[in-house]
């Protein structure tokens, strides 16, 4: 895997980060259950754009369903996660 290419997706997914908290506003709030429901959201629309073979349009999703796990990891993280994840 190419570094670039890794630095790529990064970037835009801490961009995309930034839009959803611009747009939404803060959810660290959010339930497991409501994070999931987004997430499966953002999926169906990966696999509609696959159907469809609109294949820039798969990436932009697939940027959104990174940016939803990674401030799903911020909430999890925010509300005591990661302190003892042994039990």
């Amino acid at each position: 895997m190419n570094e670039m290419t890794r630095a790529k997706i990064l970037e835009a997914v801490l961009s995309e980060r930034e839009r959803q908290d611009e747009r939404w506003g803060d959810q660290t709030n959010n339930t497991d259950l409501e994070w999931m429901s987004i997430l499966t959201e953002e999926i169906g629309e990966v696999a509609k754009d696959v159907n469809d073979q609109r294949i820039a349009g798969m990436f932009e999703e697939l940027i959104q369903c990174a940016a939803v796990c990674f401030a799903w990891s911020e909430a999890y993280i925010n509300r005591g996660g990661l302190k003892d994840d042994s039990e």
